[in-house]
């Protein structure tokens, strides 16, 4: 009996002791990659990806920095809690806004992601819209290293355009990402 106490009190401790030693992630650290990207209704977006290459166990909590850009303009993302592309939560496939904000815990090869929307048509009486942009600054929560990444949308199949604000949720598990059918 005295034996199974101290085995759980140092299963405790070490679990504890595990919790508080994970660190945050760092950029140098995480693949950064657009995934998920479609197009509707206006909206063209996708997920930023960060994927953890470290073998030890890293987390992130709350929004990157995400600032698109191009020759001679540049613009950086408003934070909101949740795009037209989510992030949710699916209970039983039905999609739920996700609550608080999230830590997400990255063991090696694991992924959190952020979703990112802009329009596609432009307000002003022309309709016409700047050049698209290029590429995508994103800096992970709590970091302050950047990673570079191409600012194309796949499904789209074009660079994302520069009709309207963008819009970036917090960072969420991978799980959160929406159903491919």
């Amino acid at each position: 009996m005295v034996a199974a106490a101290v085995s759980v009190a140092a299963f405790v401790l070490a679990s504890t002791a595990q919790s508080v030693s994970v660190r945050r992630c760092r950029t140098a650290n995480l693949h950064v990659w657009v995934t998920h990207t479609g197009a509707a209704l206006g909206t063209v977006g996708g997920y930023l990806a960060f994927t953890n290459r470290s073998q030890a166990a890293c987390t992130l909590r709350g929004w990157p920095t995400l600032t698109a850009f191009r020759p001679g303009a540049a613009t950086t993302a408003i934070h909101v809690r949740e795009t037209m592309f989510g992030p949710y939560t699916y209970i039983r496939g039905v999609p739920r806004t996700v609550r608080g904000v999230p830590t997400v815990l990255l063991h090696h090869g694991q992924t959190a992601v952020a979703a990112f929307t802009a329009g596609d048509h432009s307000a002003a009486p022309t309709g016409s819209c700047p050049p698209p942009f290029q590429h995508l600054r994103v800096t992970p929560p709590g970091n302050r290293t950047s990673a570079i990444v191409s600012a194309w949308v796949p499904w789209y199949a074009r660079n994302l355009p520069d009709c309207t604000r963008i819009d970036l949720s917090m960072v969420v598990p991978a799980s959160s990402l929406p159903p491919r059918h």
